[in-house]
């Protein structure tokens, strides 16, 4: 009789197969589940896109957040000739591209452009660039400057099918970090077409025991969930392996009420820049992978 773990994974094993079949019959969408487990690219942008998608298919995820930026994997300049190339790469293994991370964050005719091509690539999420307080200037003025430049940019993903996701992030710069900051720009907007990756992460290091009121305010505005883990160790943050630090307290909390949209899983806390270290950060994608996978089975 298999074990939970084995369940979890043949779970996972199914929802794949399912969503290859899926796409051999043209019903991809409707077969993908309902929060579909994806890999945050960065740490493995050393990987050629075949190869990338072998190794997302092992561990039975569905795709990925791609770095579709200047320094990722693939850069604007470049969309229209290397996009096709990732996501036909990735469909070979039965994934897809379902967040890019990008350096948006206006509505004007470069982002116009970008989103097109995501649109044309079947990508139906983009992660924006933050928004920065400048702290010579009175802060409540600025929220309302961002509101206006974020109604700017939901009207115009809605126009074109794709839909923004702005991050919480730590930090005293930007705005999202105290969350209540980021519910009045968002106030009005309509989620489907701008909405929030809520990070676990962040929000358990910013908000610490004052999180349920963050949470219960920007949730109807949440789109996705981001996924990675923080400790503090010799009085200071540090990145941790999935299940090493605080955050898994808000995930369960999260669960409870109901995951919204794809999980992002962010594997942060090995440097991503040296190609040297690649095999190191697959075995950590494989392993905080597990784990997301037993947070979710208990």
């Amino acid at each position: 009789m298999p074990n939970r773990r084995d369940f979890v994974t043949l779970t996972a094993a199914a929802a794949t197969t399912t969503w290859l079949l899926a796409r051999a019959t043209g019903q991809t969408q409707a077969a993908e589940p309902d929060h579909p487990l994806i890999i945050f690219a960065k740490p493995l942008q050393h990987l050629e896109f075949d190869e990338l998608g072998k190794r997302l298919k092992s561990i039975g995820v569905q795709g990925i957040e791609a770095t579709l930026r200047s320094g990722g994997q693939v850069a604007p300049e470049n969309f229209e000739r290397e996009l096709p190339r990732l996501t036909d790469a990735l469909a070979k293994h039965g994934q897809r591209v379902i967040i890019a991370a990008s350096d948006i964050n206006q509505a004007d005719s470069a982002t116009q452009k970008q989103l097109e091509q995501f649109a044309k690539a079947g990508i139906p999420n983009l992660r924006m660039q933050y928004y920065r307080y400048d702290y010579s200037q009175p802060i409540l003025p600025q929220l309302d400057g961002f509101a206006k430049q974020a109604a700017k940019l939901a009207a115009m993903c809605k126009s074109l099918g794709v839909k923004a996701l702005y991050q919480n992030h730590a930090g005293k710069d930007y705005v999202g970090s105290a969350l209540w900051d980021l519910e009045q720009v968002l106030r009005g907007i309509d989620p489907q077409s701008l909405a929030v990756a809520y990070d676990i992460r962040h929000t358990s290091l910013e908000l610490s025991q004052s999180w349920p009121s963050g949470y219960a305010a920007i949730r109807p505005h949440i789109g996705a969930i981001y996924i990675k883990d923080v400790a503090w160790i010799d009085n200071k943050p540090e990145n941790v392996a999935l299940g090493k630090g605080i955050a898994r307290p808000l995930f369960d909390a999260i669960k409870r009420e109901g995951l919204i949209g794809p999980l992002s899983l962010h594997v942060e806390y090995i440097d991503h820049r040296g190609a040297e270290l690649q095999e190191q950060r697959w075995q950590a994608v494989a392993h905080d992978v597990a784990t997301v996978r037993s947070w979710l089975a208990s």
